[in-house]
């Protein structure tokens, strides 16, 4: 018979009854005519791994075959994309700051901790989006890579807890493309995908680490990875992980692994530090901290019901989302269409020999099946649907070890009869979740469902577990192609807005800005020939054009800075902003807000100021463009480019002025005592010395840095730090060294175990 080794290859041994599928007389013709495979048994597991990675970026490819746009849309056009094309020229160039005073409320790149400056595989993806024109291309390669990076996490994880190799395959296939991982993260939120892709590798790593199989800097370094690409989601993940693993060694009195597995996980978190420290101490200024509350508005919380309709293509869950609408577009709880209709041809009894080994898969599905049905704040986390992902990559391994026992082949009209019925009852649901509009999709849903699940129990007696996964692997592909072609679902509020991607054209709608460019428009009443021709653009779309933008998007936002210009996360704004502009910034400032924010060019959209086109620009400045779209005014003399001060007190003057990212050198002159404004805004970090010696920084209007000087000529230096990065690079060195150190005191063990044991065996032998 043939035995399992968990994790490993399969071998020959004398096997108990029930280790597996081979056990049943009903088997052994399946078993036979599988065995011209069994050379593909001999090829290793992380090759296998690395087919499975490619399989799932070919599967990636078709939504972007059928919507040009799946991979860029909401923050990933908004924020990540052309924020990675500008960390990536800034890296090419050999600049990597932790703080860009030109991204205004969003140039805080340690604090707003979602950027990944501190994961390198993020930043080797920065230089390689630099290199695109098409932000939509590019953004497309970053997920589908790690779209193939998650399946062969979720192979190996299979793997690691008994599964045989085409049940991995099969769940490894299916859940990169499952709902809300492809439809919400590698669409829009490329940090969750990126999150939950690292936490799969490292509970595959510390799970094996804590079989003694692997050495603790393997998981510590997924650990890592996970922790820096700043989504708190991925901190959780690894604390659970670490608590499902822990309870199953608790299981088996395994203490010394316990103790191992605790000293890596304080590795980990350690990590923590350095990329969370600077968020927190941005709280003070920040928008984030207002978030951090307990409390249930039902936006983003699935049900029990939208669980169990997990295997039908085209439900769309009953979910408060966006604009207040009660209706998901997008099937956001989408797990795999063959899962529950194959729950009746399982051998449910062979379970129970697992049930020790998957303690820990039952702690971490059970804790996440609980978080997701939660309120929809819980402190920091928000949105329970994020975790959706981690309760579905639990129940892909139990499902996977389940299918590596084979289908039952007894009672097959009773299970028929079953499995037709989950099939039809999946497809009623999603009828009636959205009866209207979807009604030749529902049923073509339930045809492919239905067909496949036939054709996979044909396959699985004819050709065993090897037909039955290609008929699933090809029923996964079909059923996306599905997908793509009908949904999203529901006719748009307005008109489709396609978001700008070629930097290129942006470029182009930027001809005539000089110096720092504030955009005054708001999101109502714009049109994707606006977007894509650069005329109008938000988020960081507008950094890439190669000016400074005062309406960059940010993630935690400065409270006083975008209150002041009623300016939302995305940079849109209200029309009062443009009065707001031209009076007095305020705080004993007399120059005006668009003079003390050092602005060159002002675009104003047209819908948003109608008047525009009558307003004569204001001394000093010039009408430089209008279309229908806006209207462009430039100052006569912009702004130098060099030192970002824009306003000193009477008496005070500057004679020179140089500036980098992070620190800003000014010689000045004073009768008097007397301030300095800079067009940065006043972060916490920021220290300021004349001479040397300590000065007072202060909040000036709008948030503005402003900093207390004294009488005289002195040299005046302002410097940025990021709250805690001192304790954060120190907490990782230490990290770093004490997991070296385990990792070394870890392999001493593991050679002096396997002298202990050859040594008793030459006894054994000699007696």
């Amino acid at each position: 018979m043939t035995a399992r080794v968990t994790g490993g290859p399969e071998v020959t041994a004398a096997a108990p009854p029930g280790a597996g599928p081979t056990d049943d007389p009903t088997d052994r013709t399946v078993a036979r005519r599988t065995v011209p495979i069994g050379r593909l048994r001999q090829l290793p597991d992380w090759l296998i791994a690395v087919a499975v990675g490619g399989l799932v970026a070919a599967i990636g490819v078709i939504p972007q075959w059928r919507g040009t746009f799946f991979y860029y849309v909401g923050d990933q056009s908004e924020q990540f994309a052309p924020l990675w094309h500008l960390l990536g020229e800034q890296l090419r160039a050999g600049r990597w700051p932790t703080m860009d005073p030109a991204g205004w409320a969003g140039g805080n790149y340690a604090a707003e901790a979602l950027t990944g400056i501190w994961n390198p595989v993020s930043l080797l993806d920065f230089v390689l989006v630099s290199h695109a024109d098409d932000l939509s291309l590019a953004a497309f390669a970053v997920m589908v890579q790690f779209l193939a990076l998650l399946a062969m996490a979720v192979y190996l994880l299979a793997r690691e807890y008994g599964a045989r190799r085409v049940p991995a395959v099969v769940v490894a296939t299916a859940l990169p493309v499952s709902g809300f991982t492809l439809w919400y993260e590698a669409a829009g939120w490329p940090a969750g995908l990126m999150a939950f892709t690292w936490v799969a590798h490292f509970w595959w790593a510390a799970h094996r680490h804590a079989r003694g199989r692997l050495n603790p800097f393997v998981p510590f370094l997924f650990g890592c990875l996970a922790i820096t690409t700043g989504n708190p989601y991925g901190v959780l993940g690894l604390l659970v992980v670490l608590v499902a693993v822990g309870v199953e060694l608790l299981l088996q009195r395994q203490v010394a692994r316990l103790a191992h597995l605790a000293v890596m996980g304080a590795c980990v978190g350690a990590v923590a530090l350095l990329v969370f420290l600077p968020l927190l101490g941005a709280g003070p200024v920040s928008d984030r901290q207002q978030l951090a509350t307990v409390a249930n508005d039902a936006f983003m919380v699935p049900g029990l019901g939208d669980l169990a309709a997990g295997s039908s293509p085209t439900y769309l869950p009953a979910i408060v989302n966006w604009k207040g609408a009660v209706l998901e577009h997008v099937p956001s709880t989408y797990l795999a269409w063959f899962v529950l209709p194959l729950l009746p041809w399982l051998r449910w009894d062979r379970l129970r020999q697992h049930r020790a080994s998957l303690a820990g898969v039952f702690v971490l599905g059970g804790f996440y099946l609980l978080a997701a049905l939660g309120p929809s704040n819980l402190w920091l986390f928000r949105w329970p649907v994020r975790v959706v992902e981690y309760l579905y990559l639990a129940v892909a391994v139990v499902f996977a070890l389940l299918l590596s026992e084979g289908l039952a082949v007894d009672h097959g009209r009773k299970r028929v009869v079953a499995s037709a019925a989950v099939v039809g009852l999946g497809g009623y649901l999603a009828w009636a979740a959205q009866p209207s509009g979807l009604g030749g999709a529902h049923v073509v849903g339930v045809a492919i469902v239905g067909a496949a699940t036939a054709l996979a129990v044909v396959a699985h007696r004819r050709w065993g577990m090897p037909g039955l996964g290609a008929v699933v692997v090809a029923g996964t592909a079909a059923v996306l192609v599905l997908q793509t072609s009908v949904l999203p679902a529901g006719p748009p509020t307005g008109p489709v807005v396609r978001p700008a991607h070629e930097v290129s054209a942006m470029a182009a709608g930027a001809t005539e800005y000089r110096g720092t460019v504030l955009q005054l428009a708001a999101l109502a009443g714009v049109r994707t020939e606006q977007v894509q021709t650069g005329q109008i653009l938000f988020g960081n779309l507008a950094r890439v054009v190669g000016r400074e933008t005062v309406t960059a998007y940010t993630g935690i936002g400065f409270r006083a800075f975008q209150t002041e210009l009623c300016m939302d996360y995305r940079g849109a704004v209200c029309p009062q902003a443009f009065e707001r502009l031209w009076v007095p910034a305020g705080r004993g400032v007399a120059a005006p807000l668009i003079d003390v924010l050092r602005v060159s060019t002002l675009v104003v959209q047209r819908s948003l100021r109608p008047d525009v086109a009558d307003l004569v620009p204001p001394a000093g400045w010039r009408v430089a463009a209008t279309t229908p779209a806006r209207a462009v005014w430039v100052r006569e003399r912009p702004w130098p480019a060099e030192g970002r001060v824009s306003w000193t007190s009477p008496g005070v003057e500057v004679r020179s002025d140089s500036t980098t990212p992070q620190r800003e050198v000014v010689r000045y002159s004073a009768r008097a005592r007397g301030s300095l404004l800079f067009a940065r805004l006043a972060w916490p970090g920021y220290t300021a010395t004349v001479d040397g010696r300590p000065a007072d920084v202060v909040d000036g209007p709008a948030g503005l840095l402003r900093v207390e000087v004294p009488a005289g000529r002195h040299t005046l230096a302002v410097t940025y730090q990021p709250p805690g990065l001192r304790l954060g690079l120190g907490a990782v060195a230490a990290a770093v060294a004490l997991s070296a150190a385990q990792t070394v005191a870890w392999f001493w063990q593991r050679r002096r175990s396997r002298q202990r044991a050859g040594a008793g065996g030459a006894v054994d032998a000699a007696q």
